[in-house]
């Protein structure tokens, strides 16, 4: 789908920042629904560009493929910042990592599996991961436990594109199970037709994996850090 631009003003004069510190600023996302849309609209849109607009600045946000977003904002001088991105360490310049600046928190995003319920696919600690085939979208931070047990190859992982075409796959039986955002799954199942069969076949495991929050990662420099606190203090 060919990226969007949408420029989601929001007036909150009550909490606006003096001028002098407003400035334009340039984000990237990702098409997430129901976070992101495909035009950049979304409840993580509205919370990110509302929490900026507080601060006195404009956010333009642009939708891009996932790696290409993380890229951009992490390389590129035009772009500030992308989001909604879990907590990594190793990428928290602040904590020794060599990417980027995390924000507060500005939301969540409960985390788990989706499993065939005729599949016997069940779960309480890591170690009963093992005796499954599980999907996973390519380039996504999934739980830290977890990301560390597939790189070492304790965990039989499939990479797919994207969350859609893993809950294809949990469908039809190519995995047991995938990992994915719980109102992702119920906003794809109940939107796409091509999902929406599947809808009576699947379930989102009681156990979640994590509650993760979500957070902009500015890129790592003098001008991130300055709108990364300014944001910080909107929210």
């Amino acid at each position: 789908m060919r990226a969007s631009k949408l420029v989601l003003s929001l007036a909150v004069a009550a909490f606006a920042a003096p001028a002098v510190h407003a400035e334009a600023l340039k984000l990237t996302t990702l098409e997430w629904p129901p976070y992101v849309m495909a035009d950049g609209s979304g409840a993580s849109s509205e919370a990110v560009v509302g929490a900026f607009a507080a601060a006195g600045d404009e956010a333009t946000v642009q939708v891009f493929p996932w790696n290409r977003a993380v890229n951009l904002a992490a390389k590129d001088p035009a772009w500030v910042g992308v989001y909604p991105e879990y907590y990594d360490a190793g990428s928290d310049a602040d904590a020794g990592g060599d990417r980027c600046l995390y924000s507060a928190s500005f939301g969540t995003s409960p985390v788990g599996f989706i499993y065939r319920t005729d599949g016997g696919f069940d779960w309480a600690s890591h170690d009963d991961l093992k005796a499954y085939r599980i999907g996973v979208v390519q380039g996504y931070v999934n739980e830290a436990t977890f990301d560390a047990m597939a790189a070492e190859g304790a965990l039989t992982v499939d990479a797919g594109p994207t969350d859609a075409s893993n809950i294809s796959k949990v469908a039809a039986g190519r995995i047991d199970a995938a990992v994915i955002d719980r109102n992702v799954f119920e906003h794809l199942v109940a939107t796409e037709a091509t999902l929406a069969s599947h809808a009576g076949a699947l379930a989102f495991h009681e156990v979640v994996l994590e509650d993760h929050s979500l957070h902009v990662c500015f890129e790592n420099s003098d001008n991130g850090r300055a709108a990364r606190d300014r944001f910080n203090g909107a929210l």
